[in-house]
């Protein structure tokens, strides 16, 4: 983990995208006939909320570079790993690499999560009793 790098960890990244799509999403409600004002209202919000935090972390980005004398200083960005070349053409950011790791964690985790909900949905069901949380006192279930 990158740690002491707010606002480019794996659980902003997520409202963020997720915050970014919400009105899509709601375009779609729009057209079934569910949508409300209260709900633009929060959808709105929240687009401006992620706005806001990828504006912040672009600024903090420029004035990092800045501070650090980017004439001097070359960033690690993904392009770099694949190829010198892609890099050359790549912005240069001080939190490129750090934000693909978290991009990767996120991908990794959430189609891990949609495997595992696949494979709940079509497995066979159990044919044991699932497992009594309580019991009353008296015996009797």
């Amino acid at each position: 983990m990158f740690a002491g790098l707010p606002g480019i960890g794996v659980g902003t990244l997520f409202y963020v995208l997720t915050a970014l799509w919400m009105p899509f999403r709601e375009l779609i409600a729009v057209a079934r006939g569910q949508s409300s004002a209260a709900r633009w209202r929060l959808v709105g919000s929240q687009f401006c909320f992620a706005i806001i935090i990828v504006a912040s972390i672009a600024v903090a980005d420029r004035l990092l570079m800045r501070l650090l004398d980017d004439e001097k200083i070359t960033s690690i960005n993904p392009a770099r790993l694949i190829n010198e070349g892609f890099a050359a053409r790549a912005p240069e950011s001080v939190f490129a690499a750090p934000m693909m790791a978290s991009l990767l964690l996120l991908v990794g985790v959430m189609v891990s999560t949609e495997l595992l909900r696949l494979w709940v949905r079509f497995s066979p069901p159990s044919s044991k009793r699932p497992a009594q949380l309580y019991q009353s006192p008296d015996g009797i279930e």
